[in-house]
């Protein structure tokens, strides 16, 4: 490092050599003293960092640098505080003097530029004076001209020529207005003159509209009897006259002969009906007939049926009963046995003794069993 690295140019400040030269005599001695540090500095940079006699030797230099940066640090906060108060204090200078002098510029300037000042008003005036004239004339920028600097002739002319130009203008509009007035009232003749033609074309197709509905009415009864419907809606009237009688008579004519042909149909019709209702009224006849000879067959198949279903439930009753008889025949003798079984069974309920509760026990529901029994037995006979 070198003092050359941290020269500072005086003129770069607007300061005076000698000036500069006493703020720098209170800074250069802690310049020096950065200078004998710098090699200090690039030895401990070389030094290997690891070792502890190289971390105290780092801390001793940087403990010189802090030094020498404070006391830098306090040289330029007294230097500086002094060219403040120097500062405050050439202002105080100037105020003097602005106070001393208060007001009297001013004077002597409108002195001064009071012959200025009236040219100025005049100027001013003139030219308020010519906008003035020059208004009626609609001239266009009109704040923006330089009115009052014209010389009279020249503003005469140039007056003049803003008259001529703003008549010339207004004769043009009117020229223009009276062509748009003629041009406006031949369009309304021409559209006039088109509603009156639409109103004709109207009128006559309403006309023709209700021609063809009156025709249409005359012609509905005969419109099967028209080849081409719309040719004759559209005839002159005496053809339609001529063409709608010869139609009308055609279909006339037509008419009468469907009614004839009606007629006898309805005749021949009439005539193959009576013959079907005869035809239905003989076969009808021939129906009943046979219907009710199938019904009287049916009564008497049922009639024998019957008299046949009888004589077999006759015969059935008269075999159950005699099939009764020969029962109540046969058991005479059997009753009397049954009888001496009752009794026998009665017996068997005193015959015997026990003495153990299970045999005393087991002889009473034999005993039980056996009233039952009897009783059965008497109910069956």
């Amino acid at each position: 490092m070198s003092t050359e690295i941290v020269k500072i140019d005086p003129k770069e400040f607007g300061i005076e050599d000698t000036k500069a030269a006493d703020i720098q005599a209170q800074f250069q001695p802690m310049l020096d003293k950065m200078v004998e540090l710098e090699n200090d500095y690039n030895e401990v940079l070389t030094l290997p960092v690891e070792e502890k006699e190289t971390a105290k030797k780092a801390r001793e230099l940087r403990l010189k640098y802090i030094k020498i940066r404070t006391a830098t640090l306090d040289i330029h906060k007294k230097q500086k505080a002094f060219y403040l108060s120097g500062g405050r204090f050439v202002d105080g200078w100037m105020n003097a003097q602005k106070f001393a002098s208060l007001g009297k510029e001013e004077k002597l300037e409108e002195i001064e530029k009071y012959a200025e000042n009236l040219e100025k008003e005049r100027l001013e005036k003139l030219q308020s004076e010519r906008e003035a004239a020059l208004a009626p004339y609609e001239v266009e920028n009109i704040e923006t001209l330089s009115l009052a600097k014209m010389a009279d002739n020249v503003w005469e002319n140039f007056l003049a020529g803003s008259k001529a130009n703003y008549e010339s203008k207004k004769k043009a509009e009117q020229e223009a207005r009276e062509a748009e007035e003629k041009r406006r009232k031949e369009e309304e003749a021409e559209r006039e003159k088109v509603r009156l033609e639409n109103e004709r074309l109207k009128k006559e197709a309403e006309e023709l509209k209700a021609l063809r509905e009156k025709r249409s009415q005359e012609l509905a009864p005969y419109v099967v009897f028209i080849r081409e419907y719309s040719k004759v809606l559209d005839m002159d009237e005496e053809t339609y006259q001529k063409e709608f009688a010869d139609i009308k008579q055609g279909a006339e004519a037509q008419w009468e002969a469907d009614r004839q042909k009606a007629a006898e149909e309805e005749k021949e019709r009439n005539r193959l009906i009576d013959e079907q209702k005869k035809k239905n009224i003989e076969e009808a006849k021939k129906r009943k007939e046979a219907e009710e000879k199938a019904e009287k067959e049916r009564k008497d198949r049922e009639a024998a049926e019957k008299a046949l279903e009888a004589e077999k439930q006759r015969q059935a009753e008269a075999a159950a009963e005699a099939e009764r008889l020969a029962e109540l025949e046969l058991s005479k003798g059997d009753k009397d046995k049954m009888q001496s079984l009752i009794d026998d069974l009665t017996a068997l309920k005193t015959k015997y003794q026990f003495k153990s509760k299970k045999h005393k026990a087991l002889y009473e529901a034999i005993k039980e069993l056996i009233t039952k029994t009897v009783t059965y037995v008497e109910g069956k006979q």
